[in-house]
């Protein structure tokens, strides 16, 4: 009788591991689902985000400086030019040229992102 009880216990012990096992079974998956629910979500959030910053119009203030680059650009170049090569800045040559230019590239690269 008292091998009987022994298997009992044991039969007993090993199904209480194997409900054990199956609860913790059950909590991994059940975190491994809502991480990978929130990762979807997150991922949803992104692309709503990237479409509307897409179809979002430029700001009031994007024109105006992008056309006041371009001018200030120009309007370098053209005073470097005219003041035969010495202003406006004194002493940097070349460099007057590449500062007029840069001002006129990044007043470009401004239109390419206006909407």
């Amino acid at each position: 009788m008292s091998d009987n009880n022994a298997d009992n216990r044991r039969a007993v012990s090993a199904g209480d591991e194997d409900a054990a096992a199956k609860k913790a079974a059950n909590k991994a998956a059940a975190k491994e689902e809502k991480a990978a629910r929130r990762k979807e979500e997150e991922r949803e959030r992104q692309e709503k985000r990237e479409r509307q910053a897409i179809d979002s119009p430029s700001p009031s203030w994007w024109v105006p400086t992008l056309c006041t680059f371009m001018v200030v650009g120009l309007f370098w170049l053209v005073v470097y030019y005219l003041t035969g090569e010495k202003y406006p800045i004194p002493n940097i040559k070349i460099g007057n040229m590449i500062i007029g230019f840069v001002l006129i590239l990044i007043g470009f690269g401004m239109t390419t992102r206006w909407r």
